[in-house]
This record gives structure tokens, C-alpha cells and sequence, in this order.
């Protein structure tokens, strides 16, 4: 283990200093620690409200309160591309240029990120539609609807949050720096001069981003994708039409949306294109087992609950809140006591941007390559044992552990098979987080002889 971390240290270190040294990075990294006392907020309302049993949801339902959790979840874990938009372009201006108002940099950022979200929308009345094919509609009326669309406000919009924040960054630093900005008297209360100083710059910042809109909006190609947004995940998605569904694709998939939300891009972009792929096999794989049939697609409903989200989250992540127990430095032991129950229930929001793994170079292999390696351990085992008692009926809300999904649906053989998934995860995040710890103890050490 120690030569591992020598070699992980030799190649990763110098990524890691440049990164920890760059402007960019440095900012980004203080961006996601903000948002932290809201991830983790909201996953203490979001384990009560999406607790893994059944009749507890289905309460909520009855009493009418589970919508009030989902307006929990939509307005803190579904938000973080806004909040991202302010507080990246806010932090960069505060680390990297602390005599200019980062607080009406980062409003101007929020501004701009607003400006490009799509804002109008169609409402159909819609009656007598036929369920059958071809379907018949009839629609009685349409309504032009103005109003924000909340599915690029949130992780879904990491990456043009962070394009935009650091644009809006760049020019506000270099307008100051060139002094185009209104001057006004020293009698002039602070407060007011701070705020009427930046107009001119304020101006332009805005105007870019009303043509940036316009552009994706009239020029021939991008025209087809309609925003800033939608091009970005329409780009990745296009590749990924002609996938197929076997075990082996979807491994690739799933390790494909961990490298995705690695660079700040959601998963939900990959998994958007292969959900009409897993409801059909697992359709047919219900049909299959209650018609007492062989389940078809059998190693990959069982590859899909070893390297999906079910340990711990995107990423696997569960993992590196284990190595945590281990943790010697005192950051990421009050890290472990915070992110570790959220992790049980697939809520690693508060990991993800805590630590932060997004974009930190020691985390990339594991964060990449550990779902691809548990999901590989979970189809060679299939070589091995019989795992033909494969239970495909039943859903399960998102927050189910995946060890207790593969009890429920293959008995103490899969569950086995879980924790061996289980040890492949740890083994791939503990060198990596042993190198992250002891730079962090260094830190600490060179801090207290400071003081």
C-alpha cells in the first residue's frame, strides 16, 4: 500500500500542487465549500423524507407532505448550478482580486447565468388523446408561459455555471484594472459608491450574455439546440444514441457518467439516453421471472445495482466514507462524522462538493474507474456462482442501499456479491485518500507551528 501511494503521489502530486497553486482551481475548490452547509442541510430532511421503506412514502404521499420534501430537494440539492454561478465567480474575486466587490461580481454572474436559461414555454390543453398507435390528440388551447426552467438551475448546469462565473471573473477584474468605472466624490457614502461604481462594467457583462443567449438562439447549427444548455448536453449525448444494452455497455455507460459528473457535467446526461434501455430490459425481465421463464437480461440488472448509485452515491462513493474511518488529519474527521450517514442513504452531494472530488485531481482514477471495476467483480462472479435466483420484481426508492436491494432480490448470494463490490471500492479509494489526508495533516502541522 505505501509503494501504491509513492506511486499515485509521484504522478498525481505535481496535477495536485499546480491545481492547489492555479486561480482557477483555487476558486472552484472554495465555490463548492460553500455550498456545503446546504447540501448538507437538506440531506438531513432528504433521509426523512425519501427513507427506504415503502409504507413510509407512501404515508407521506397519503398525508400530502411528500411534495413538501420534494420542494426541499428542488429548491437546495436541484439548485447547485445556481448557487454555483454566484459563488465561484464570488470566491474567484475574493481570492484572487480582494480590492474589487466580489458581491456584485458574483450577482452579475448570477445575472448572466439567468439571462441564458430558457424562460418561455409553451402550456397545451390537451383532451381526448387515444392510447394507441398512432395516438390521436386533440388540443383545445395554448398558453404562452414566462417562467425559469428549473432543469438547468441545477447540477445539470455545473458546467456552464462555471464557464460563466469565470468569464464574468475575468472581465470584471480586467475593467477594474483598466479603471472603466464611474468615480464618484469622496463625500459619496461607501456603500453607494460601491455600488454605482461597476455600471459600466455591469453593462457589458450583461450585454454578453444577451448575445450569448441570442446566438444560440439564431445561428444556423446551434439554433438546433436552442440554449447554451441543451448544446452542452445535447454534444454528449449524440454519441451515445447507438449504444446497446448489454452488461458490458452499461458498466462503460455508467463509468462514462462518473467521468461526466467528475468534470462537473450531471449524469443524468448519460443516463437520460440508456433509461428507455434499462425499463425495457427490466420489463422484460419481470415478465420473464413471473412467467417462470429464464430472466433474460439477467447480468444486466444485477451489473446495474453493483455499479450504479446504490454505494453511496454517484461515484461509488461509499467507499471513500469508509476509508474516512481511518482519517488522521482533523479536516476529513469532521468530514466523516458529516458525509457518513447522508452516504448510507446515496447522498453524497455533501461529499462531492465538500471534499471537493469535482475537478481534484487526486480523486479522478477512483472516482472513474471505481464503478467500472465493482461492475466487472459483479459479472466475473457470475462465472463463478449461480446467481439465477435473481428477484427483478419490487421497486425500491432511490435511497435503498444497494446491499439491501440485492438481499431483497437475490438472497445472501448477491448480498455477498455486493460486499465484494463493496471491498473493491474501498480498496480503490483508500490510497487516494490517504494521500489527500496526510496533505491535509501537513497543513495542519505547518498551521499550529505558525500559530
Amino acid at each position: 500500500m505505501k509503494n501504491m501511494e509513492k506511486f499515485i503521489d509521484k504522478f498525481f502530486g505535481p496535477i495536485a500542487l499546480y491545481m492547489n497553486k492555479s486561480p482557477f482551481f483555487k476558486a472552484l475548490t472554495d465555490a463548492f465549500l460553500r455550498m456545503t452547509p446546504i447540501t448538507l442541510g437538506a440531506s438531513i430532511l432528504m433521509i426523512t423524507g425519501f427513507f427506504p421503506i415503502p409504507a413510509w412514502q407512501t404515508w407521506l404521499q397519503n398525508v400530502g407532505a411528500y411534495s413538501d420534501f420534494l420542494a426541499v430537494q428542488n429548491a437546495t440539492i436541484n439548485t447547485l448550478g445556481l448557487f454555483l454561478s454566484f459563488t465561484f465567480c464570488y470566491s474567484f474575486i475574493k481570492i484572487n482580486a480582494k480590492e474589487y466587490n466580489a458581491l456584485i461580481a458574483g450577482l452579475l454572474s448570477l445575472a448572466s447565468y439567468l439571462i441564458l436559461i430558457p424562460q418561455q414555454y409553451v402550456l397545451y390543453d390537451v383532451t381526448d388523446t387515444i392510447v394507441e398507435f398512432p395516438a390521436t390528440i386533440t388540443v383545445n388551447s395554448a398558453t404562452d408561459l414566462s417562467a425559469f426552467s428549473t432543469e438547468y438551475i441545477g447540477a445539470s448546469g455545473i458546467l456552464v455555471a462555471i464557464f460563466i462565473g469565470y468569464i464574468v471573473a475575468r472581465i470584471y477584474v480586467y475593467f477594474n484594472n483598466k479603471q472603466f468605472v464611474i468615480k464618484l466624490p469622496e463625500s459619496v457614502p461607501s456603500n453607494v459608491s460601491e455600488s454605482l461604481s461597476p455600471t459600466f462594467i455591469a453593462g457589458v457583462i450583461l450585454i454578453l450574455a444577451f448575445f450569448t443567449r441570442l446566438i444560440f438562439k439564431f445561428t444556423p447549427f446551434l439554433s438546433d439546440y436552442g440554449n447554451i444548455f441543451a448544446f452542452i448536453t445535447g454534444f454528449i449525448q449524440i454519441p451515445l444514441q447507438d449504444i446497446v444494452g448489454s452488461p458490458l455497455s452499461l458498466i462503460l455507460i455508467l463509468t462514462l457518467a462518473n467521468f461526466f459528473w467528475y468534470f462537473g457535467i450531471h449524469p443524468q446526461v448519460v443516463y437520460s439516453v440508456i433509461t428507455p434501455i434499462v425499463i425495457a430490459n427490466s420489463m422484460a425481465n419481470i415478465v420473464a421471472y413471473t412467467s417462470g421463464q429464464e430472466i433474460p437480461y439477467l447480468m444486466f440488472g444485477i451489473v446495474g445495482l453493483a455499479c450504479g448509485s446504490g454505494f453511496g452515491g454517484q461515484g461509488a462513493t461509499l467507499g471513500l466514507v469508509i476509508s474516512m474511518v481511518k482519517a488522521k488529519s482533523q479536516r476529513y474527521q469532521e468530514m466523516f462524522k458529516l458525509v457518513s450517514i447522508p452516504s448510507i442513504f446515496n447522498i453524497n452531494e455533501p461529499l462531492i462538493f465538500g471534499m471537493p472530488i469535482i475537478m481534484n485531481p487526486i480523486f479522478f482514477i477512483p472516482m472513474a474507474v471505481g464503478p467500472l471495476l465493482m461492475g466487472l467483480t459483479a459479472w466475473g462472479a457470475a462465472f463463478l456462482i449461480d446467481l439465477s435466483m435473481f428477484n427483478p420484481t419490487g421497486s425500491f426508492p432511490w435511497t435503498t442501499p444497494a446491499l439491501v436491494v440485492l438481499l431483497f432480490r437475490g438472497g445472501i448470494t448477491l448480498f455477498l456479491v455486493g460486499l465484494l463490490c463493496l471491498a473493491v471500492s474501498i480498496l480503490i479509494w483508500y490510497p487516494f485518500f490517504k494521500i489527500a489526508d496526510n496533505k491535509a495533516l501537513e497543513e495542519e502541522r505547518s498551521l499550529d507551528l505558525n500559530n
